[in-house]
């Protein structure tokens, strides 16, 4: 009975010490993979791709933070874009989800564009997450993606709200 206590304690060391160094592990992996993301799409990426109709999409993201209140930032980008609460099965495409002082999310369609020929451009899309960061600062991310000028407004607008 001695003896398998003793290599019950030892096997259990074993373990814990095998979990500390898989962790240890998986933290460095995870720290080497945020390196390379921010190396390969950096915060503040933009990138273009053709479609099938040989139309170019515009595509671009960044994040800021802001010390304004995250209630106050959402309902100044709500208003500004129009977006509906989820619940109200809007067809317009505007929608978002809300955990009041903690997270915003909004994205939405907002039409589209067509070049000289007349040649649809896509579809002008939003996306913006509001998050609390700490007690007195707000990290907002967003990607818009559609034609050159929407991507352009809508970065305008958003930067406009959030200096506000």
């Amino acid at each position: 009975m001695r003896y398998l206590k003793s290599s019950l304690f030892l096997a259990s060391v074993a373990l814990i010490t095998g979990c500390a160094e898989l962790r240890a592990i998986n933290d460095k992996v995870g720290e080497i993979a945020g390196q390379i993301n921010s190396g390969v799409y950096g915060s503040g990426s933009s990138n273009t791709k053709v479609n099938h109709n040989g139309v170019t999409i515009h595509r671009k993201n960044d994040s800021f933070t802001s010390r304004q209140n995250i209630d106050h930032l959402f309902v100044n980008i709500r208003r500004k874009f129009g977006f509906r609460p989820v619940e109200t099965g809007d067809r317009a495409g505007k929608v978002y989800h809300t955990v009041p002082g903690t997270l915003y999310h909004v994205s939405g369609f907002f039409g589209h564009d067509e070049d000289s020929r007349g040649v649809s451009l896509g579809d002008n899309y939003l996306e913006v997450i509001l998050e609390k960061a700490s007690s007195k600062s707000v990290s907002i991310s967003w990607e818009a993606s559609g034609s050159e000028r929407w991507v352009k407004q809508a970065e305008s607008k958003l930067k406009k709200v959030i200096k506000n």
